[in-house]
């Protein structure tokens, strides 16, 4: 049968060809995993017919249904990530994704093929969160994205076209996929530019994807099975910027929708943050909130001083003396971009750490 396959994201290396990964999955030609591992499991460490602990629960795709269905298994000699039915999991990861990451497993289909990788955005609506989905099935030998937006949804299947406003089209080749065979599936991110690589080939790559991930989940059903789960970063945030140009500027730190109310995703970004404040004593910060001008100039000012007093909350929380931190609140007075446009919006909703000389 002929299938056509999913997955993402770019840091793009040449000559990796025989080398393989260092962290246990098999080789990619032309892929090159980069070396900050930020996620590794292998399962090796849990117990069969239980939830991987290095991994959290999203939820069971059934209307009321609040179990949990990802397992591990044995397959040969090996522990797998299964699941009993469609579930979606997420990967904890110990740093936050940067502007380069790459995510590599081995993937097999017992039967019916069909995965789900989701690279959540930076911000949520009221409703759901913002993500571009890759997702892998049987129907028609299709590869299907999904791009969720504040102002609604698309979707494009490569080959086919839900929509006649869709430009970002790409033709993937198709693949025969078998099943009990294991695939080695690699996505390199690199400053919003994604390719994915089956095994020795390329199969697309998207220069300008439009977004920065800050997360990302996967979907399973009973037939699907993954293994050798690798995430990697390049570079760390460049906190000396605080230095040598008085301000970091970051989106890293997400909240909920309208509220000062920090996401889990972005809680190994503040952790870095707050090490990287630890080793350097002698600096003090101001943490100045910014909004997009959805909403009142009241509301908007507002809501930047409570973000910004949650920040510092954070960051006293993890062992930064709060004489250090300060506040201020700007909501949409200080846009970076127009707020005429949803990536405008998305540029102005930001946080920045401005040094305070003593």
């Amino acid at each position: 049968m002929r299938y056509l396959f999913f997955f993402y994201l770019l840091m793009l290396r040449a000559n990796c060809f025989a080398q393989g990964s260092p962290h246990g999955a098999s080789p990619v030609k032309s892929f090159t995993p980069l070396e900050n591992v930020i996620f590794e499991d292998n399962f090796s460490s849990d117990s069969l017919g239980h939830f991987p602990h290095k991994w959290k629960s999203r939820k069971c795709v059934v209307d009321s249904c609040n179990k949990t269905h990802a397992v591990v298994r044995r397959e040969g000699p090996d522990k797998v990530l299964g699941a009993n039915y469609f579930t979606y999991i997420k990967p904890v990861l110990r740093e936050a994704l940067t502007d380069s990451f790459t995510i590599e497993c081995d993937i097999m289909f017992k039967a019916q093929p069909w995965l789900k990788i989701a690279f959540c955005l930076n911000r949520k609506t009221s409703s759901d969160e913002i993500k571009r989905e890759f997702l892998f099935y049987n129907d028609d030998q299709r590869f299907i994205v999904d791009n969720v937006t504040k102002t609604g949804r698309y979707v494009e299947t490569f080959g086919h076209l839900f929509e006649d406003n869709i430009d970002d089209h790409l033709d993937v080749p198709s693949i025969v996929f078998l099943h009990n065979k294991w695939y080695h599936l690699g996505f390199s991110y690199s400053h919003r530019h994604i390719s994915c690589y089956l095994d020795s080939s390329r199969i697309f790559d998207i220069p300008d994807c439009g977004f920065q991930p800050f997360g990302l989940f996967f979907g399973l059903i009973d037939s699907t099975i993954c293994k050798d789960v690798v995430i990697a970063n390049g570079k760390l945030p460049d906190f000396n910027k605080l230095i040598t140009e008085k301000k970091f500027v970051t989106h890293s730190v997400l909240f909920e929708s309208n509220k000062a109310v920090i996401g889990e995703d972005s809680d190994p970004f503040v952790s870095q943050f707050a090490k990287w404040l630890q080793k350097n004593p002698g600096i003090n910060i101001e943490i100045d909130g910014h909004t997009d001008s959805v909403g009142s100039v009241a509301s908007n000012l507002n809501l930047s001083v409570r973000r910004a007093e949650a920040i510092k909350t954070q960051l006293v929380d993890k062992g930064v003396p709060s004489i250090r931190l300060a506040t201020r609140g700007l909501g949409a007075t200080m846009p970076l971009k127009s707020n005429k446009t949803e990536d405008g919006k998305a540029e102005n909703r930001r946080v920045e750490f401005v040094l305070v000389q003593k």
